[in-house]
């Protein structure tokens, strides 16, 4: 059982901005099964705000509607009012969220970016096992880490220094969070989901997504918490939480989502969050670098769920990850791949290593890395960490190599 959320932190929650009065209609609207698309569309226009912002989503290629929107309504009939109340709550929470995140000791821009890329990570989750709400799923993925603008806003400066000691040492956020405040940033999200009144699978998508739970139906919550998971190994922005459990399955759409849709659905995630930030009005990412030829990376890793974080993680950076069999390394690799490295746990005999070092190929020991971390054998491991090795072993080689 949870402990209960301290009083403090509920007086804190309840002196928070409410939802617009516009979106709250909204909501009301939506479990009201006798509300039409009349109904739906007066209340956006109610709000200028919200019906300039609703009219520059539907015409944007992030909803894909295949003809120019000129009205709140024309919107309402193409998207469907479930999708426009949640375009609206998006909107909506965004901009308090925007609001509240001007103390944020780390990088607000990337904190907000995150949000976004683990809202459009669940939505295109949701497309491609498939599951029936994908819009919902969008929301919940923005709102996830939403406690933790709470807890600045009431812990200020100390909780400021949480999230650095999570962001520079070996232990997630929210074990440091309950250590040392008594309570943690899904459970703060959750009492403000409540104080809301969001409807019931939102409000568990934010207090559930960082249970180390078995993936279930296909459900918000585990697509919320993969979509998180996903969105830390492609670096997609920083939320103060750079660690990715690894203590059991690894990812749940590694049992939902052929591999092959995972690849897709990680090459395709940056773009489409810079498609999603046009619409949520912040700034762009800058343009993707031209596409560089495929580097093979021979991957020897003993422990499943680490092997498949570390491949996943590989893709993120542009390497095609590839398990070592015993056949030789060949530097040109399979196509027109080239071989930038190995990556093991285990002792490479003294042939094996003769046969890279023949290439100049770098062998990366990642069991003596690990130990460097100093991290417990399971738990979790800090991903923004493990970029900057791999990077550092893998790509800047090559990158010097370029130059010259």
């Amino acid at each position: 059982m949870e402990p209960p959320i301290p009083d403090y932190i509920l007086e804190s929650v309840r002196s928070l901005p409410p939802l617009p009065a516009a979106v709250q209609r909204l909501l009301t609207l939506a479990r009201d099964a006798e509300a039409d698309f009349g109904e739906v569309s007066r209340v956006i226009e109610s709000d200028q705000t919200l019906t300039a912002r609703t009219l520059r989503a539907a015409n944007s290629a992030f909803y894909g509607v295949p003809r120019r929107v000129e009205t709140v309504r024309q919107a309402t009939v193409l998207l469907g009012s479930d999708t426009i109340v949640n375009l609206a709550l998006g909107i909506s929470v965004l901009g308090l969220q925007e609001h509240m995140d001007r103390q944020w000791p780390l990088d607000a821009e990337a904190f907000w970016r995150h949000s976004l890329a683990v809202a459009t990570a669940a939505r295109l989750l949701a497309r491609a096992l498939p599951f029936d709400d994908a819009d919902s799923a969008f929301v919940a993925g923005l709102l996830h880490d939403i406690g933790k603008l709470v807890m600045l806003n009431h812990f200020g400066e100390v909780y400021g220094q949480v999230l650095l000691a999570a962001q520079d040492g070996t232990r997630p956020l929210p074990e440091l969070e309950r250590e040392i405040l008594g309570v943690d940033h899904a459970a703060v999200g959750q009492a403000l989901c409540l104080h809301w009144n969001l409807p019931a699978h939102l409000t568990r998508a934010v207090a559930e997504h960082h249970d180390d739970a078995a993936p279930g139906a296909r459900a918000i919550p585990d697509l919320v918490r993969d979509a998180n998971r996903l969105v830390k190994l492609a670096h997609l922005g920083t939320s103060g939480n750079p660690f990715v459990p690894v203590a059991t399955d690894p990812l749940a759409p590694h049992r939902q989502i052929h591999p092959s849709a995972l690849h897709r659905l990680l090459d395709a995630l940056p773009a489409q969050v810079q498609e999603a930030e046009a619409v949520f009005g912040r700034a762009t990412a800058a343009a993707p670098p031209p596409e560089a030829p495929p580097q093979l990376v021979h991957l020897e890793v003993t422990q499943p769920a680490e092997r498949a974080l570390l491949a996943l993680t590989l893709r993120t950076m542009g390497y095609e990850p590839r398990l070592l069999d015993e056949d030789p390394p060949d530097a040109e690799g399979p196509g027109d791949c080239t071989l930038a490295g190995l990556i093991t746990d285990l002792p490479i005999t003294p042939a094996r290593a003769f046969a890279y070092q023949k290439y100049n190929v770098p062998m990366l020991d990642y069991a003596a890395w690990r130990a460097g971390q100093n991290l417990p054998e399971t738990t979790a491991l800090n991903v923004e960490q493990l970029r900057a090795w791999l990077q550092t072993e893998l790509d800047a080689p090559h990158a010097a190599a370029r130059a010259a």
